[in-house]
């Protein structure tokens, strides 16, 4: 009995979003994107261009869907100084700057039901939620650092540096999703949205939040980290908020 009313409803739905007629829509946006449990990243601007499926249920319902090509990005810009001991026993000042920045390019399906609400014959708000999966397909994370050390003496309370300061510097780059040091390809989260629609004309606001860590081994702070004063391990995920614009259509028409 159970199986034959979930049939029941399941065939009812299909008609019902058969019978509606489907709206088909393209947008493009920018937002910011970052990542969570870190403490050194920060959020950069990436884009999105998509095109998306409606599938209204009823006046107020409707299932949304679409494929999406979006960037998220994030990097470090910063420079940070320590007090070490060298090989000999005398007190060195040591100071490290990072330059790192990291470009994720996705391509991403939502499934979000949708409620509208409208406020005049003409315009209205379009609420909606639910999960997306998306998968990496390309970009480039790269690496600048440089680091300097020097010896110093202290005398009579008056700290006297050596004239004399070495200096390293180094660069990296490597494939975002490459497979031995590259983030996971796969993240599934959270998609939250609102849209003024007016006409076939709309712009909103929207929301993510990512549910699968994009590494599991990932430091909380980068310079503590390498310093090795804290070897804290996290596992990042996925943030981003987005404005975006649009324009939909019917099918058929």
């Amino acid at each position: 009995m159970k199986r034959q009313l979930l049939i029941a409803l399941l065939l009812g739905l299909s008609a019902t979003i058969c019978y509606s007629q489907v709206k088909i829509n393209a947008q493009a946006g920018t937002g910011l994107t970052g990542i969570t449990k870190n403490e050194n990243y920060n959020a950069n601007f990436g884009y999105r261009f998509g095109l998306g499926v409606e599938f209204p249920i009823d006046r107020t319902w409707s299932l949304q869907t679409g494929l999406q090509l979006l960037n998220r990005s994030y990097s470090i810009d910063e420079t940070v100084t320590a007090l070490g001991t060298s090989e000999k026993g005398k007190q060195m000042y040591i100071g490290l700057d990072i330059d790192s920045k990291t470009n994720a390019i996705y391509l991403q399906v939502p499934i979000k039901m949708a409620a509208y609400l409208p406020l005049n014959d003409k315009c209205g708000l379009q609420f909606s939620a639910g999960p997306y999966i998306a998968y990496g397909i390309g970009g480039k994370s790269s690496l600048n650092w440089l680091i300097a050390t020097s010896e110093s003496i202290d005398t009579d309370n008056l700290t006297v540096e050596f004239p004399n300061t070495s200096l390293k510097q180094g660069e990296a780059s490597h494939k975002t999703f490459s497979k031995d040091r590259g983030l996971k390809r796969l993240d599934i989260g959270l998609s939250l949205g609102v849209d003024f629609k007016y006409k076939r004309f709309f712009a909103g606001i929207g929301a993510e939040y990512g549910f699968l860590p994009i590494d599991k081994e990932f430091p909380k702070d980068l310079f503590k980290y390498i310093f090795q004063e804290d070897q804290k391990l996290v596992s990042p995920r996925n943030i981003g908020v987005e404005l975006h614009v649009g324009f939909c259509f019917y099918a058929g028409k």
